[in-house]
């Protein structure tokens, strides 16, 4: 997939420093459908997927879709392709308190994050906030 623009990058970077209400403030529009949602989270997910939408001109679940059932070389889907030994190199983004985060998921089944390696998304968490976090719930894992 395509890296996003640099200002498309900085506007979704910037929605961090934004609350519930600031949100819907500024983006009414992308928010039409969640206007009764509190959490801003959920909306800063909403408006962000939105951005993307709205730039790329149609809805990013058909690049997903593709490229989740591209062939990847008869090994089924890349969907599956975080098994260990798979080849595959996830990296997981979060923007915690305006710095950038990135975790790389090694064939291993380990994580690498800051030039070190763990053995759980919770325990990178932990190092970037200090407490005790459920580390698929801190990178927006479902």
């Amino acid at each position: 997939m395509k890296t996003l623009p640099k200002t498309l990058a900085d506007e979704i970077e910037g929605l961090e420093e934004l609350d519930a209400r600031a949100l819907k403030k500024k983006y009414p529009a992308l928010l039409s459908d969640a206007a009764e949602c509190a959490a801003s989270g959920i909306l800063r997910s909403i408006v962000a997927y939105r951005l993307q939408e709205r730039h790329y001109g149609r809805p990013l679940a058909e690049d997903a879709r593709s490229w989740l059932e591209a062939d990847d070389g008869g090994d089924g889907p890349r969907l599956r392709s975080s098994a260990p030994g798979s080849g595959a190199r996830a990296r997981l983004v979060r923007v915690w308190k305006g710095v950038r985060h990135e975790a790389v998921v090694r064939n291993d089944g380990r994580f690498e994050y800051g030039g070190q390696m763990f053995n759980s998304l919770s325990a990178i968490a932990k190092a970037i906030t200090g407490t005790h976090w459920n580390g698929r719930l801190f990178f927006g894992i479902k």
